[in-house]
């Protein structure tokens, strides 16, 4: 019998409370067949680590240690002795001080394949097999132009642009620019992950007054005989793509040909009304060499006389750009046997993001699949994200008091995110070999909050500042140039990331002013504030505010976690990061799902004591022959053994 092997399958955001929902509903059958195979707690949950939040709670499913022995602390992170502003990337491997599960395995002579995996770039070892793991997305850094709308109208006598704005706080699940850290400006509002999306329309692309979430570019058509002429602008105007709209079927106009040259005989791409085009391969000029991209269209809408059009182009992949893949040509690899890979899409269209989750998911099940069946591995990580982002657009929609009739509609959106992540599962039972240990769990869930509760100005994962921090008089801010500026000289204290406060202290902090014999004393006043604060309606939204001494129980230690941490009621919640791992309100919840099969593994069995994230890796190297991480913290799962 060969050693066995281990595969970890990360569904980011899987709400084990929805979930159990939908299991007792009749849907999710691979789900199913999954947990009956083997263990599972009683809830189908998972206690994740604090923060509830992505980066720190991937890096302890990898580690089995807790945020404050790896260091990975948030969304971003925070080192002592750095500006309280100045934030890293949580997603970068070189923060994470504890050994991942691949090293040690590595290090024992073993094979790894790491794919999509929060934490695990760039690679830490030379003899790993590496896909991405700087974002949510694979290879999410190579697309060079972002996702569009295009709105054609014969009345239009001049295209125009309007540009989405780049956000690098990563509110949208995505940090845009290839960067490892930031210097945040004070934030005088919520970052929040969804608003009122637009389609862009000629007078608001004329105003430029727009905060577009993706761009938008105006369309002018004319006529030419019995077809209708367009051009679409791409690279920012420096190309030009030429669009020809005809009735195939003879009852209206129902067709876009798009052609790289008005001269062109062939087509690019032919696609009907309501269709997504297949893959469009294109040359864009960049970094001074031709490369070559890809990217599909959807024809949103078409008037029956040709005279207007909405189009949706996304995300154009740059082919040449193989920074994040290890070894750099497995990326030709996988373009040659698998195909271009989609990015999900943001733009606020319930259709289209659901449909490219789905294709992103498809490339993501024929990659590993691919990878298992053609490369040695004895470890094999990978992580998906398309639940989490679900739930950020539609949780607190599934409510009635959200969006009153429409809520049995946005369920149903949620139901097939759950579908396309069963789809997933089924795809993957083919390397359940009898031989391979197989662990299906999440991060964190995501959880509905109660309507008319906002949060208040301070723990929020994507920003530094708390509006609330400055009403009670510790942080000062400057606005007489028209953008806030920290005053640091007048500044006790900031709110920074998903629930902490960091001390302005001298000896620590660059532009620290409070005395360390003070620390003490200001620490317990702004604690007691925030468990005082109360909203408008008298209501109060901290949970708990734990200072640093007190947040050792939490897992969270060190030189990146601040000197108080707190976190909001369910009510209060921001879908998860701000709450703790075990709330639950009105049908969801915050906690990890979890559930594992396998040899030597139990079958057909709930497990009545608490599994922990960090359980997950000390239990896995009991069931296989692979060495424990030197940092492991976590304790075996013994009774889900056989």
């Amino acid at each position: 019998m060969p050693n066995k092997r281990f595969l970890f399958l990360g569904i980011d955001g899987a709400d084990p409370l929805l979930m159990s929902r939908f299991l007792e509903e009749g849907y999710l059958p691979n789900i199913r067949k999954f947990i009956d195979a083997g263990v599972a707690a009683e809830d189908l949950g998972m206690l994740g680590v604090q923060p509830t939040i992505t980066p720190p709670n991937w890096a302890t499913l990898a580690t089995g240690a807790y945020p404050g022995t790896h260091g990975i602390t948030c969304y971003w992170n925070h080192t002592f002795g750095n500006s309280l502003t100045h934030l890293d990337v949580g997603f970068n491997s070189k923060l994470c001080k504890a050994e991942f599960l691949w090293d040690a395995a590595l290090k024992a002579g073993k094979k790894a394949i790491v794919f999509n995996y929060p934490t695990s770039w760039p690679p830490t070892n030379e003899n790993i097999i590496a896909v991405d793991g700087t974002g949510i997305n694979p290879n999410s850094k190579a697309y060079c132009e972002g996702e569009a709308f295009y709105i054609g109208d014969a009345s239009f006598r001049e295209a125009a642009s309007a540009y989405h704005e780049k956000n690098n706080t990563g509110s949208s699940c995505v940090v845009e620019d290839d960067i490892e850290n930031l210097d945040f400006e004070v934030c005088d509002y919520e970052e929040k992950k969804t608003e009122k999306f637009v389609i862009g329309d000629d007078k608001r692309i004329d105003a430029r007054t727009i905060k577009f979430k993706i761009d938008n570019h105006r369309c002018p058509i004319f006529q030419e005989n019995d077809e209708m002429i367009t051009v679409l602008h791409m690279q920012e105007g420096r190309i030009s793509r030429y669009g020809r709209i005809f009735s195939k079927s003879g009852k209206g106009f129902d067709t876009l040909a798009l052609y790289q040259t008005p001269k062109d005989k062939t087509p690019m791409v032919t696609v009907g009304l309501g269709e997504f085009s297949p893959w469009i391969q294109d040359s864009f000029f960049l970094n001074g060499h031709v490369a070559t991209v890809y990217y599909k269209i959807k024809l949103l809408e078409l008037a029956e006389d040709g005279t207007s059009f909405k189009l949706y182009r996304s995300y154009v992949l740059d082919t040449t750009n193989k920074k994040y893949f290890h070894p750099s040509d497995l990326c030709d690899e996988l373009l040659e046997h698998i195909g271009p890979m989609m990015h999900m899409s943001n733009c606020g269209l319930d259709d289209i993001m659901l449909e490219t989750q789905a294709e992103m998911y498809t490339w993501i099940e024929n990659a590993m699949l691919y990878l298992a069946k053609n490369k040695p591995w004895d470890v094999f990580y990978m992580h998906c994200h398309a639940l989490d982002c679900c739930n950020h657009n539609y949780q607190n929609l599934i409510l009635e008091e959200y969006s009153g009739e429409k809520a049995a509609y946005y369920l149903d959106i949620v139901r097939k995110y759950y579908e396309i992540t069963d789809h997933f599962v089924e795809r993957m039972m083919e390397l359940n070999d009898g031989n391979t240990v197989i662990v299906l769990a999440s991060d964190h869930g995501g959880m509905s909050k109660e309507a008319g509760c906002e949060a208040p100005l301070m723990g929020d994962p994507w920003a530094v500042g708390g509006k609330v921090f400055e009403e009670m008089g510790y942080l000062s801010v400057d606005r007489s140039s028209g953008s806030p500026i920290i005053d640091w000289s007048k500044t006790r204290a900031i709110g920074q990331r998903s629930g902490y406060v960091y001390l302005n202290l001298k000896g620590r902090d660059p532009d620290g002013i409070v005395e360390p014999e003070d620390y003490d004393a200001l620490v317990r006043e702004i604690t007691q504030k925030l468990l005082d604060y109360k909203d408008e309606h008298g209501r109060r939204p901290v949970c708990f505010a734990f200072n640093r001494q007190e947040m050792e129980v939490l897992g969270l230690y060190g030189e990146n976690v601040g000197d108080i941490y707190f976190v909001f009621n369910p009510e209060w919640t921001r879908v998860h990061g701000t709450s703790l791992t075990t709330h639950r309100y009105k049908g969801t919840s915050v906690k990890a799902f979890f559930a594992m099969l396998g040899p030597g593994v139990k079958e057909h069995t709930r497990l009545s004591r608490r599994v922990r994230a960090v359980d997950v890796v000390p239990t896995v190297c009991a069931l296989t022959d692979l060495p424990v991480p030197a940092d492991c913290e976590g304790a075996v799962l013994y009774q889900a053994l056989k």
